[in-house]
């Protein structure tokens, strides 16, 4: 049977599906998997039965019986995702562009990595992959990217011509693709989460996205039988192959004699050169050194045990983990008084709506920032659907970027959204509800 790209699209979601499953999906689940409309099921048993007794088989009249029969494309199973690869090159291109001529025979970190992922990539798929940088930066420039990337066409909405150069400078789809700042390997991990942004927004998959969110907030270490469930639950199934990539395994992730979660993230500590172990964030492990009755230690995950646990990548913790903390406990704090709060409404476009007596509507951004700064703030914009839209920020952060000081002169630039503390929001809600007190 001649390589079409439906065969290609079906033997790869029935192998990520067996992964975890015994018996095969239905046809409704088969679309899901192809991102296809469950009307089109008709469509999709067409496809099935050109690949029947070749690729899958069947039995007829039996209940999830689609079964494979081959186990080809193999590098499936091992193959990097190739958003990585590109964030890493896109990244690494305009490092290299922004240098002097002189050091511009030093290759950028980003740049090796991502042609060190594209090289295997290629080898797994047998496929051919520029050989060197003269050759990768003229294939870059002169040919589409699907013509050379190994795994271009995984990419959705490519458009068919796009280069990663043009006219001897990186090309607008590049600077969509880099990531900035330090720490180029955290980000690129980060930028799952925007993946999976926006495949949520595209397919209006609201309650996968918060759960997605919740499980990397609440669950950034976690057995590798529940991580397998989640893979297996209905609502994470448009969003699994994310997962994988949002989680590691933890014997991968660093090799200890035994491993101690911090009890405030739960995310596995740094061992220290005279071996005892804190929190990989230092604000994280300050927190976590201040007298706080409520956090107790957590236990210790023994080397022997390791290869049955999952962690979330280095990156997610970062960026989602450790900010997503205060976001869920502000959620809690203010359910707790009896209001109705949704985290992350309309996908994510704030963090809270919160909806309190009297048809009142909060839409609330928390941010952990360690400092302040204009251009920031300027990126949450007030929301014309509820009466009051606030940046709120924890109050461990309170001294040092002095919010009570600061609001007036911030506030008047951001076009009536509203700088406050965690503590000022429940005391604003409390007095809405009748006074409540908070714990």
């Amino acid at each position: 049977m001649s390589v079409t790209k439906h065969r290609q699209r079906i033997l790869k979601v029935l192998q990520e599906w067996f992964k975890d499953h015994e018996q095969g999906p239905t046809l409704e689940e088969l679309c899901q998997l192809l991102e296809m409309h469950p009307r089109q099921k008709a469509t999709v048993q067409r496809w099935l039965q050109t690949m029947r007794g070749i690729d899958v088989e069947w039995d007829a009249h039996a209940h999830r019986s689609l079964r494979l029969l081959t186990l080809e494309p193999q590098e499936i199973e091992v193959q990097l995702p190739v958003t990585e690869t590109l964030r890493y090159l896109a990244t690494g291109l305009a490092e290299w562009e922004k240098r002097s001529p002189e050091l511009r025979s030093q290759i950028p970190e980003a740049l090796r990595m991502g042609m060190s992922y594209m090289y295997l990539t290629a080898l797994l798929r047998g496929e051919k992959a520029p050989g060197d940088i003269p050759e990768l930066f003229k294939n870059a420039e002169e040919t589409s990217l699907l013509d050379w990337l190994p795994g271009a066409e995984e990419i959705k909405y490519l458009p068919p011509d796009v280069t990663l150069i043009e006219g001897g400078l990186i090309s607008d789809f590049t600077e969509g693709w880099q990531v900035e700042g330090k720490g180029v390997t955290e980000q690129v991990q980060e930028s799952v989460m925007q993946d999976v942004l926006k495949h949520c927004r595209t397919l209006q998959l609201e309650e996968a996205y918060r759960a997605f969110r919740q499980a990397i907030v609440l669950k950034p270490t976690l057995p590798y039988e529940e991580f397998r469930r989640m893979l297996t639950a209905p609502l994470f199934h448009p969003l699994r192959n994310y997962l994988r990539q949002a989680y590691m395994e933890l014997k991968k992730f660093a090799e200890y004699d035994v491993y101690y979660p911090c009890p405030r993230c739960r995310y596995p500590q740094r061992q220290r050169s005279d071996g005892s172990y804190g929190c990989r964030n230092v604000f994280c492990q300050t927190l976590c050194t201040r007298a706080n009755p409520s956090l107790l230690p957590l236990p210790p995950i023994p080397k022997s045990e390791a290869h049955e646990w999952m962690v979330v990548t280095p990156g997610m913790h970062k960026y989602v983990t450790l900010p997503g903390l205060w976001e869920v406990s502000l959620y809690e704090s203010l359910t707790r008084l009896g209001i109705r709060v949704t985290l992350y409404p309309q996908i994510d476009e704030y963090d809270l709506l919160v909806e309190l007596p009297g048809n009142v509507r909060w839409m609330i951004d928390v941010k952990d920032w360690a400092y302040l700064r204009l251009d920031r703030l300027k990126q949450v914009h007030f929301c014309r659907d509820a009466d009051e839209t606030f940046i709120v920020f924890p109050d461990a952060r309170k001294e040092h970027l002095r919010i009570e000081v600061v609001r007036d002169e911030y506030e008047a630039e951001l076009g009536g959204v509203r700088l406050q503390l965690i503590s000022e929001i429940l005391e604003r809600a409390e007095a809405i509800v009748g006074g409540k007190t908070h714990a």
